[in-house]
Order: C-alpha cells, then sequence, then structure tokens
C-alpha cells in the first residue's frame, strides 16, 4: 500500500508524529487482509528527506507513530520501505539528490518488500491514490486498484472510491489465476514483435547505462590514485630536499674543526639529494 491519503491523511511534508492521523477505515481494512493471509507492507516516497524538510530520524518517529496508532486498533503492517531520494534541484540535501530505483512509479521498493517478505508478486496488489503507484504495481508485475477516479495516466485493474471497497475487492478475487497467467492452449500465441522490440530496447539502454557508470567509476578512482601517488611522492621529496639542506650546513659547521664527521655528514646529504631527485622523478612519471 501507498502511505498518504492511503493509510494516513495527507496534510503536506510530515515531519511531526503529532500530524499523523489513521484515515477511517484503514485499521479494518489492513485486519481483513491479515486475516485473509495477505501481508501488508507500505512503499512511500519520501521526497521531503531530499529537500531537506524532514531527515530520516524524523520519518522514523513519523512511522513509529503510525504503527502505534495501528497497534491500538490490533493491527500491525509487516513492513514500511520509504524512499528518500529526488534528482534534480528541489532536492537541497546533497547526498539524497539523485535518480532512483526505489522511487515511484519506479519498482525498486516492490522488489525490495517482496524478496524480504518472501511475497509472490504477480499474487500480490497494489494500492495507491496516485498513477505513480499504479505504474509501480505494474512495473513490478502486481495487480494494480486505484483509489479515487480513473484517468488517462494509468490502466489499473481496479478503482475502489475507499480502501475499505478496494479490500473488499482483493478478497473476492484472492483465488483468481496470478497476474500474466494463461492457460495452456493449443493454440500458437501471437507475438507482438513491436513491444518485444521495445523491451528489448529498454533492456540493451539499461546494460548501456550500467556500463556506462561503471566505467565512470573506474575513471574517477583512477584519478584519485594518480593524484593520491602524486601527493605524497612530491611530499616525500620536499621532505628529503629540506633534511638534505639541513644536514649539508651541519656538515659544513664541523668542515674546519672534524674533517671526517664533515664528509660523513656530506655523505649523507648527497643521499638525501638523490633520494629527493628519484621522488620528484617518479610523482612527474605517475603524473
Amino acid at each position: 500500500m501507498d502511505r498518504d491519503n492511503t493509510i494516513i491523511a495527507d496534510p503536506g511534508y510530515i515531519d511531526d508524529p503529532d500530524m499523523v492521523t489513521l484515515l477511517p477505515g484503514a485499521a479494518d481494512s489492513i485486519r481483513r487482509l491479515r486475516e485473509e493471509g495477505f501481508a501488508v507492507a507500505v512503499v512511500t516516497n519520501q521526497s521531503g528527506v531530499a529537500r531537506g524538510m524532514f531527515t530520516e530520524e524524523q520519518l522514523a518517529d513519523v512511522h513509529e507513530r503510525m504503527e502505534e496508532l495501528l497497534h491500538e486498533q490490533g493491527v500491525q503492517l509487516d513492513g514500511i520501505y520509504y524512499c528518500p531520494y529526488l534528482d534534480g534541484p528541489e532536492a537541497k540535501v546533497k547526498k539524497y539528490r539523485k535518480a532512483s530505483n526505489l522511487r515511484k512509479p519506479e519498482p525498486g521498493m516492490l522488489l525490495v518488500a517482496a524478496e524480504e517478505l518472501e511475497l509472490s508478486l504477480p499474487e500480490s496488489w497494489m494500492v495507491g491514490d496516485s498513477a505513480r503507484d499504479v505504474i509501480a504495481g505494474e512495473r513490478a508485475g502486481c495487480r494494480t486498484i486505484l483509489l479515487g477516479e480513473r484517468n488517462g495516466e494509468c490502466s489499473p485493474d481496479y478503482v475502489a472510491d475507499s480502501l475499505e471497497k478496494a479490500v473488499e475487492f482483493v478478497v473476492e478475487h484472492k483465488d483468481d489465476p496470478p497476474k500474466g497467467y494463461e492457460e495452456e492452449t493449443d493454440q500458437p500465441r501471437a507475438v507482438d514483435m513491436g513491444k518485444l522490440m521495445a523491451e528489448q530496447a529498454v533492456r540493451e539502454q539499461d546494460v548501456v547505462a550500467l556500463l556506462t557508470d561503471i566505467r565512470d567509476s573506474l575513471r574517477r578512482h583512477e584519478r584519485k590514485q594518480r593524484h593520491e601517488d602524486f601527493s605524497v611522492l612530491r611530499l616525500a621529496g620536499t621532505l628529503s630536499q629540506m633534511l638534505a639542506l639541513i644536514v649539508g650546513g651541519w656538515g659544513m659547521m664541523a668542515f674546519f674543526s672534524d674533517t671526517v664527521t664533515a664528509l660523513t655528514r656530506f655523505v649523507l646529504a648527497g643521499f638525501l639529494q638523490i633520494v629527493t631527485l628519484t621522488a620528484f622523478v617518479c610523482s612527474e612519471k605517475r603524473s
């Protein structure tokens, strides 16, 4: 299920547990589903984190309050999944500014929930009040229910004007064949070549994007490594040069009083000068 306008009221970006209010019938609807053997998980976009309106810690407090209100009515959820990311200039918090497969209408949160809760997505339902909820469900392979009025942005399997009616429909159709199931037939299936080619193109684009990300990551790592190597060698050369000058001066001070000691210090200064030259040469080659 979606969270806002599905389970709790949506006054805007909720950053305070005191703002959490269960919608009428929400607890009873979740209880009915669990009694029928369904797991119930919440999947919610929370771009307010990326926008800097609240932190993940504040969001956790909001979700804790939602669960407390459900517990008071004898109901519990099987999981809560959220996406804090947002791509674009509206994302004020840098670490959350990115495109993410978790953000609906992408199916990432549903896929994670299915894996962790061991759910069969073709036998599951995605229920929410927006087109992105329906599209995310479709992309994950679920059956879908839109709360509200049908529009041209999505094609849900069912439209309900309340969560109670949506749950009633789910229960009535719980024994239907899973989404995508087709009875065996002797007739050959028609192949939609246009759809097949489109799906192949999408897969190829995904592979190209992945390889591009890997290439860019390797290049950044290589540049970083070169910079670190260059800096360390330069620093070593500079320190060696300073020591060579100090030891050379020390040798000059002893030259008129102790020739042997002075020569020993000159040899050490020469050795440090060789180390200096070696460090600078190596750093130039690496850079």
